[in-house]
């Protein structure tokens, strides 16, 4: 991964994680973006997220944009499959990790207007009774963008999922759009544009120590396209961008890029 990649990913989950299960003395130990399970019987999976906490339980976090029927079906599956691939042979079943499976959705699946839902699975007497919850290992909570009952994670998921807003209240999130932002070019809020155009007025003011008008600007320019090429060659290396979408970031051809990652 990119060298500025991996830990801020790392701060980003613990961040998102506190702010979705509303404990702030959560801790992430290690995560993995885009995880795949392989196996050899059946189906393989990909995890859009998944975190090892604190307390050693495994959180899940699959993201679903599209309407999905089955998704209970789907979250008993993925858990499933990550209990599997996580219980090393001859492991005791009182040792079994806890999963806690997050759906995050823009709909609210359930149409009662409440931004979480909990699975509670019970058992109960076949004269209806509930005698006890089932403690099988497994929390399963539905999170969608649409619900309106919790506030501060409806603002955080409202800052996550609109690709030009910020929150400087979410610190670590923040930082991951920035930099996004910076390599792809995506167009900015207003609040974003004044963070990056205070950084450059920063830049600029270092500049002028060091010469005249005319040398501060192209140094600064060169300045920020060393950075930029820098990221990108990371990027390519690490197979998150084609050449040919590194150059054309940079706004040079692939043959100066190449002509550049390898001066």
């Amino acid at each position: 991964m990119c060298s500025w990649y991996l830990p801020k990913v790392k701060k980003f989950c613990q961040e998102f994680l506190r702010v979705i299960l509303q404990d702030k003395k959560l801790v992430v130990l290690e995560n993995d973006i885009q995880k795949h399970l392989p196996s050899a019987f059946n189906k393989n999976a990909v995890l859009d997220m998944l975190c090892r906490l604190g307390d050693n339980s495994i959180v899940n976090v699959e993201i679903q944009l599209t309407k999905e029927k089955e998704h209970a079906k789907r979250i008993f599956t993925y858990a499933s499959k990550i209990k599997n691939y996580l219980t090393e042979k001859g492991t005791k079943y009182k040792d079994l990790k806890d999963i806690i499976e997050i759906y995050l959705t823009k709909e609210d699946i359930f149409k009662k207007g409440s931004t979480v839902y909990e699975v509670e699975m019970n058992i109960v007497s076949d004269q209806n009774e509930q005698v006890s919850k089932w403690d099988a290992g497994l929390k399963v909570f539905y999170v969608n963008t649409e619900g309106l009952t919790n506030k501060n994670i409806n603002e955080y998921l409202k800052m996550l999922t609109d690709k030009t807003t910020i929150n400087k209240k979410y610190k670590q999130t923040t930082i991951i759009k920035q930099e996004l932002y910076k390599i792809g070019g995506a167009t900015m809020s207003k609040e974003m544009r004044a963070i990056l155009d205070s950084e450059r007025a920063e830049g600029k003011a270092e500049g002028r120590a060091e010469g005249r008008a005319e040398g501060r600007v192209e140094g600064m320019k060169q300045g920020m396209q060393q950075g930029m090429l820098k990221v990108l060659i990371d990027m390519v290396k690490d197979k998150l961008l084609s050449v040919a979408d590194a150059a054309k970031r940079l706004g040079v051809s692939e043959k100066e890029f190449m002509r550049l990652s390898k001066a």
